[in-house]
């Protein structure tokens, strides 16, 4: 069978078309600017004269445009290693952490073979609608060859453990923020996970505790090592790690503020200091004055620890540190904890509670919103009122009650 060629003479500029003779594609040629800032001959391939001269419209219309063709064939996996590589001096190590754990576990099995440009829309629904079906045992075992029924654990039956929808949530954050950073090194012209919808996961909404029950925890505390440190917690609603990472240049007793500036975390199988979750995280807050007396007891000890210590002592300046002045582990803080709440007998009671309280008590004492957003620190007041803001049956009689009628 003849070949067919297209009909007429292109003008320049518009490229060429042929038919290959050995499996009788279609080809298209045209010059177009590239990610590397040159102007390179990029070819198109389909069926038909028709197809590869859409295609070949659309490289020219996107180039005239000033969206620059790949340069090379990027897969998904090669640009999320790349991604994880260009920003990894501008985030924290925790954030770090999971973005790597998002991208290992699930972006990479799934879509990792990709090719960067040709990423859809559609292959990021499929992918998120595969997520919300596969076991969370397995993550590292993802084989989109196996069937379905085989893909939830080595067993061969699905253990139940489903995604939750905060992390499926998490997982399509992590790959737009990545398509994000691509679009705007122009390798790919859309951000195409800004095109599926993901489910909002419902917060819960986190009471505190009620004021007698802090003051068992203190009470019960009162003596021990983290008796400054709960005290801290309770009065001041700081963060595990924002308390293991307040230093003693970080309080002026003199203002009676604090200002919170880092963090201790440990990511990767090491201790790590570093800054505040976010921005409004580093904030000066004033220091009341049951807080103030804690901390002043605390540095005396802190001082006869050091003394102890003698040349063993390793200076970081923490308030609250090992006794040789090294920071402390959260592990150790946690079991500390969990000791002190069966002790209090209040088995069911987190740390991070402590802080829940400060806010919700501050909001029930009429505190104007932004005053316990500053407190608390919360980027946005719309996570103080939508996760800390509560109300009872009490408060809404009583609002309710306020509105008064006249007969007519």
């Amino acid at each position: 069978m003849p070949l067919r060629k297209p009909r007429g003479r292109r003008g320049n500029g518009e490229g060429s078309i042929y038919q290959r003779e050995s499996d009788g594609y279609w080809v298209g040629m045209a010059y177009v600017h590239t990610t590397s800032g040159q102007i390179k001959r990029r070819p198109v391939y389909g069926r038909s004269f028709e197809e590869v001269r859409g295609k070949l419209d659309v490289l020219k219309t996107r180039s005239a445009a000033g969206m620059p063709a790949p340069d090379r064939r990027t897969t998904v996996a090669q640009f999320l290693d790349q991604w994880l590589a260009d920003i990894r001096d501008d985030k924290r190590a925790t954030t770090i952490r999971g973005y790597e754990s998002a991208v290992r576990l699930h972006l990479v099995p799934a879509l990792g073979k990709k090719r960067l440009d040709r990423l859809s829309a559609a292959d990021v629904r499929s992918f998120m609608a595969g997520m919300r079906e596969k076991c969370l045992c397995c993550a590292n075992q993802w084989d989109a060859r196996r069937p379905p029924a085989q893909q939830c654990c080595s067993r061969g039956r699905c253990c139940g453990r489903r995604p939750s929808t905060r992390q499926l949530q998490y997982v399509h954050a992590v790959l737009r923020n990545a398509l994000g950073h691509a679009e705007r090194l122009e390798l790919v012209p859309r951000n195409v996970a800004k095109l599926v919808r993901v489910k909002t996961p419902e917060y819960s909404v986190g009471k505190g505790l009620p004021v007698d029950q802090v003051r068992t925890l203190l009470a019960t505390a009162e003596g021990t090592r983290f008796h400054p440190l709960y005290v801290v917690a309770a009065t001041l609603g700081l963060r595990r790690g924002e308390l293991l990472g307040l230093r003693w240049c970080d309080i002026d007793m003199d203002d009676a503020t604090i200002h919170v500036r880092q963090t201790v975390q440990r990511v990767g199988g090491e201790l790590v200091v570093e800054g505040t979750k976010t921005r409004a995280s580093s904030a000066v807050v004033p220091l009341p004055k049951i807080t103030r007396s804690a901390i002043l007891a605390r540095r005396r000890v802190w001082a006869d620890e050091r003394e102890t210590a003698g040349e063993c002592w390793q200076d970081h300046d923490l308030v609250f540190c090992t006794q040789v002045g090294t920071p402390l582990e959260p592990r150790a803080l946690n079991r500390d904890f969990d000791k002190l709440r069966v002790r209090a007998g209040l088995p069911g009671v987190r740390l991070h509670d402590l802080r829940h309280t400060v806010v919700s008590l501050l909001l029930s004492l009429g505190t104007p919103p932004h005053v316990v957003q500053a407190i608390a620190r919360h980027a946005d007041i719309d996570v103080t009122m939508t996760i800390y803001a509560h109300t009872n049956m009490d408060e809404m009689r009583q609002a309710l009650d306020a509105i008064e009628w006249e007969a007519g």
